[in-house]
């Protein structure tokens, strides 16, 4: 017998789980690359747009390949991932994109290659993730000219740029000998540091130009990126007499309006007074060639996302900090407004009848003559309402109470006469059940006296 039902039980469970994968099916999982144009320029941002969808949901953030665009720059776009949906026929699909920013420097036809998304999903009927691998497909783009007559040589596509300089020093009371540092700073809208080409510096005949390795970074836009070069150039004076520092001119192409354009750097006039020490003017000019030498080797290179905290940008951040003082809000107004009620339904317990009423029993099972007759005539106060007169005497005439007329008679003639305050009726069950009679009794004379008038205003 044990045998037979330990088979029945396992058969049953197997048909259990039977039902139960019978209902699941694999989600249906896709991914898609799209473009915001099909052409560009050379150096125009191109910006790609990956997307995931699935049947069911995405449990974790799908992970997203991070590939290189032949003869291309390509960066991710941080925190520019979101959530959307899309309905096709009458099922919707969640989906989840990526953006991504082709810098072209190769003209001709290119190829943005297959993009790897890592998801995790449930499948249909399911709730656990799994994880799964979907692929996008490959993707052509064109990479055009600039206009005739536009000089590509160290080519420069941006949508704005501007260039400024400074110096370590006031460029007064100079003398032979002296070093100056100059950094000049080329900031690029819609492009990245990489693309911004090294500055063309004229020759100077009052001393030597040495060029330090350039500071390079970028600041991540909504959709695009903004380069910032810094060049860092010392000038050794090594003569004396009116010189200028040559004006510098930056070439770029906008590619909003297609026009070369240009940014200058106005010259710099200089005087420089005599230093008959040479020796130390050789001795600077090792040094700065050694310090040179020291840093050919190395390029500094940072990139400057935007703020972040826990995901967020600045005004999801304000939008999720909002939405949490509206709930606390919300939530205080309904504690407040729940203890207000909580507060009221006390003061209505402690104001009834029958909360009176259980103080009249417990006044007759601990409490003093005084006590029970204080309590008697609160309860009965509350009882009556406005159905019958204050006298007490005449609800127990009408109750045939004898009785309990009696034994209340012997109570207050105690409590007048000041005697045995303290002394309790030896059968105080018997008369709270006394009690408990007359109050039925008064209620079943409320409730004819109801019924009658409720018929005299309906005769029928």
């Amino acid at each position: 017998m044990k045998t037979f039902v330990k088979h029945i039980t396992l058969l049953t469970l197997l048909l259990g789980y039977t039902v139960i994968f019978s209902q699941t099916k694999p989600a249906k999982i896709w991914a898609t690359a799209s473009f915001n144009k099909s052409n560009v320029m050379l150096g125009e941002p191109l910006v790609v747009t990956v997307t995931v969808y699935t049947s069911t949901w995405f449990t974790e953030p799908p992970v997203f390949e991070e590939i290189q665009v032949k003869g291309a720059l390509m960066v991710k776009l941080e925190s520019r991932n979101s959530a959307t949906s899309v309905t096709i026929g009458r099922k919707q699909y969640p989906a989840i994109r990526q953006k991504f920013v082709v810098y072209p420097n190769v003209l001709g036809q290119n190829t943005l290659p297959s993009f790897t998304v890592t998801t995790t999903c449930p499948p249909e009927g399911d709730y656990k993730g799994r994880e799964r691998k979907v692929s996008t497909k490959e993707r052509r783009f064109k990479v055009l000219p600039p206009p005739d007559g536009v000089d590509t040589a160290n080519w420069l596509a941006a949508y704005n740029v501007t260039v400024r300089d400074s110096w370590n020093r006031p460029l007064t009371n100079l003398k032979a000998g002296d070093v100056l540092e100059r950094r000049i700073t080329i900031n690029a809208s819609g492009t990245l540091s990489a693309t911004i080409p090294p500055l063309q510096l004229d020759s100077i005949d009052f001393g030597s130009i040495y060029v330090k390795t350039p500071i390079l970074s970028n600041r991540q836009n909504r959709s695009s990126f903004s380069g910032t070069r810094v060049e860092i150039i010392n000038y050794l004076l090594e003569k004396d007499g009116d010189f200028v520092i040559p004006e510098l001119k930056v070439k770029w192409f906008k590619l909003s309006s297609k026009t070369s354009e240009l940014a200058v750097i106005k010259e710099q006039p200089l005087t420089v007074a005599p230093n008959p020490d040479l020796e130390f003017i050789l001795t600077r000019q090792k040094e700065l060639q050694a310090e040179l030498t020291a840093t050919d080797d190395t390029t500094e290179s940072e990139t400057q996302t935007p703020f972040s905290l826990f995901g967020l940008n600045w005004w999801q951040l304000v939008l999720v900090m909002a939405s949490i003082i509206l709930l606390m809000k919300l939530l205080i107004n309904l504690i407040s407004k729940l203890k207000f009620n909580l507060a009221k339904k006390k003061k209505r317990a402690l104001e009834s009848e029958a909360h009176f009423f259980k103080k009249l029993i417990d006044s007759i099972e601990n409490g003093t003559t005084k006590e029970m007759i204080t309590a008697l005539f609160h309860w009965y106060d509350r009882f009556r309402g406005s159905r019958f007169n204050p006298y007490l005497s005449d609800i127990l005439k009408k109750s045939n109470a004898t009785e309990l007329t009696n034994r209340l008679k012997e109570l207050s003639e105690a409590y007048y006469k000041n005697e045995d305050l303290t002394a309790v009726p030896q059968d105080s069950k018997k008369f709270q059940e006394s009690i408990k009679h007359l109050r039925q009794k008064i209620k079943n004379l409320k409730d004819i006296e109801s019924k009658q008038e409720w018929m005299q205003i309906n005769p029928s």
